[in-house]
């Protein structure tokens, strides 16, 4: 049986220059027709982490890259603002020649998802919003515990903690199987702390609420009804908020974009086909 956790067939490493940084760019299945789907992947993730979420998409060519201070990308020397991560994703998109894509944000990366989608409406075709928020002005934050552990990147720097706090931070299924937080975590690249440092301080002062009544793209939101990191009150003022929204809730915790893949990808791949739900 094939390795999920393997970097998938017919993927391709780059390193983009975007205002100024270099950042690491996966691409996969470049040859495909059809729109990529771009990936935002969450708070400290490296692309690794999304290669079991990849496999969903076998014919779908994918964008995905490591954020600034995250992964292999390098660190910037100057504040990282989310507009400005936006901005450097339309940069990769540019280099590539992208015209015009979907694009799924994850967690911390739908804020990303969110701001290209306003600031540049006619490269965004269609838009997916996994367990993610408003921002952390406009936002219902977790539990105590898990915003503690958010502040600071010990988990990465320590491993076995991080497969110890991780299921309690992520909530749901990762907490009564904690082997799967672990296996889900197993290509972990720990991110410099100043990288991710500034991850943290772009999302705790940053909104789509005052927009998000803008946005034109169609739009998939995801939670998790068991998520004790961004609770899914947050999903559901998401698909209130954006005016061509649809929600689907999951029985699953922060964790469900790795175990319920399977669901998700078919989810996910229905909606950007334009099949009914």
């Amino acid at each position: 049986m094939p390795d999920s956790h393997a970097e998938p067939e017919h993927g391709e490493y780059h390193t983009i220059c975007a205002d100024g940084v270099n950042l690491r760019v996966f691409t996969l299945n470049e040859g495909r027709s059809g729109p990529p789907l771009v990936i935002c992947n969450g708070l400290g993730q490296a692309v690794e982490m999304l290669y079991p979420l990849m496999h969903e998409f076998p014919d779908r060519p994918i964008i995905a890259f490591d954020a600034a201070g995250v992964g292999r990308s390098d660190v910037p020397d100057k504040v990282t603002t989310i507009p400005q991560h936006a901005a450097m994703l339309h940069g990769i998109l540019s280099e590539l020649n992208v015209g015009r894509c979907d694009v799924m944000g994850i967690s911390w990366g739908g804020a990303v998802a969110q701001q290209l989608a306003y600031d540049h409406p006619k490269v965004v075709r269609k838009l997916v919003l996994a367990i993610t928020s408003t921002g952390g002005i406009g936002s219902w934050w977790g539990t105590p515990l898990a915003l503690s552990e958010i502040m600071f990147p010990f988990r990465y720097v320590n491993k076995a903690y991080g497969d110890f706090i991780g299921p309690f931070m992520y909530g749901g299924e990762a907490v009564l199987q904690p082997w799967l937080f672990k296996e889900y975590a197993r290509n972990a690249i720990r991110p410099s702390y100043e990288g991710y440092s500034a991850q943290v301080k772009a999302l705790c002062s940053w909104t789509s609420i005052p927009w998000l009544g803008q946005l034109t793209q169609p739009t998939q939101i995801i939670g998790g009804a068991l998520d004790t990191l961004i609770p899914v009150a947050n999903q559901v003022l998401l698909a209130s908020l954006v005016p061509n929204a649809r929600l689907r809730i999951y029985p699953a915790g922060h964790l469900l974009m790795y175990s319920l893949r399977s669901d998700v990808g078919e989810l996910v791949a229905d909606f950007l086909d334009g099949r009914a739900a």
